[in-house]
């Protein structure tokens, strides 16, 4: 068994707070509650990086992959198949209202059906996505040449996704100043040849670069120093592009548009990388713990949206009003049980494959 890497387990505990917390909101209207809001848009990206830092440092064995490539798409049918009969019955809709046609576009082509929530699966589709490519950036990553290849796909991904998103929103507030005209960079799409997850490969491809490039300054203080600049910069950035796109400095309760698009949390997901990186636990009960959880977080993923749905809306009854803690609050108690039953789930031959991919 692969030793595992300290400080990736920790961004992974990070990540899987940061998607839970932002899951079935239980926020007020304040300033701090749209930080941390906007920070959450990191922990997808820092996902696809930490898989990219470990994929790109073990032996490719292309056999083992396409098996592993196939499981996730068995899981992903699987689990859509699960919120069908979970989610659907929580929200009062029932899996006979559908038709055979819609149901097997649902589960065999990532189509949706009404009332169903499962728009959190993006994550696993486009993991599916990288996984399909990644064979070819393997090989590659061997040479000298092949790495600076890689280094440019990692950056033409998220330029033609996230630059292009911040370029767009540049030339629309210009517009409405009345000091152009109406541009649209939608047709520059064409020149992606990764579509719609181009970002998320970019974040893949950075992670295994960031993961194998020498220490910054070869000082960890100035490492972490520019992780915590840039986790500053991106985490501020995200904010005024919500502020920006909503008039309102406050959370409002509509999560920003195409979050993943947008340029800071490039630097917001690559700064907590950097902080983080080379980082170790020295109490071995919170190593314990956060390795523990690491080593879950595909089952908890996967397991807090149906808690989510069957706790949270009692759990609302309970606060008189709502606020950060109540949102912390919530982030635990979905955690928890998803963990659990994540832990039982893994002792079960085949049924495992359901939280352990």
């Amino acid at each position: 068994m692969q030793k595992r890497i300290q400080y990736l387990d920790i961004i992974k505990v990070i990540s899987i707070f940061l998607v839970v917390f932002c899951h079935f909101v239980l926020l007020s209207e304040t300033v701090p509650a749209n930080i941390l809001m906007v920070a959450c848009w990191s922990g997808v990206p820092m996902f696809f990086m930490v898989n990219g830092a470990l994929l790109f440092t073990r032996p490719l064995k292309l056999e083992k992959h396409i098996r592993k490539t196939i499981l996730i798409y068995i899981v992903l049918v699987a689990w859509r198949l699960i919120y069908l009969f979970t989610v659907g019955p929580l929200c009062q809709i029932s899996p006979l209202g559908f038709g055979r046609n819609q149901i097997l576009t649902y589960l065999f082509t990532f189509g949706s059906l009404d009332g169903i929530g499962t728009g959190h699966l993006w994550f696993i589709e486009a993991l599916l996505a990288v996984y399909l490519v990644f064979p070819l950036f393997r090989i590659a990553w061997d040479h000298q040449a092949g790495r600076k290849i890689i280094l440019f796909f990692a950056a033409f991904g998220i330029l033609m996704t996230n630059g292009l998103t911040g370029l767009q929103m540049l030339l629309d507030a210009l517009c409405a100043k009345g000091l152009i005209g109406v541009y649209s960079l939608e047709g520059l799409e064409i020149l992606n040849p990764f579509g719609t997850y181009a970002n998320m490969l970019g974040f893949f491809l950075f992670g295994a670069w960031l993961h194998t490039a020498g220490t910054f300054k070869n000082s960890l203080t100035a490492q972490r120093l520019l992780g915590l600049l840039l986790s500053a910069a991106g985490l501020l950035g995200m904010w005024g592009v919500k502020w920006y796109t909503s008039k309102n400095p406050a959370w409002d309760g509509i999560l920003l548009v195409q979050g993943y698009r947008h340029l800071p949390v490039v630097l917001l997901a690559a700064g907590i990388f950097l902080a983080c990186r080379g980082l170790k636990i020295r109490n071995r009960a919170i190593n314990a713990a956060v390795t523990a959880v690491a080593s879950r977080t595909l089952g908890i993923y996967y397991l807090h949206w149906i808690f989510g749905w069957m706790l949270v809306p009692y759990m609302a009854l309970l606060f008189s009003g709502f606020n950060i803690g109540t949102n912390l609050l919530k982030t635990v108690a979905l955690i928890i049980p998803a963990f659990l039953l994540t832990l039982l789930l893994e002792k079960i031959p085949v049924i495992k494959h359901l939280v352990t991919g």
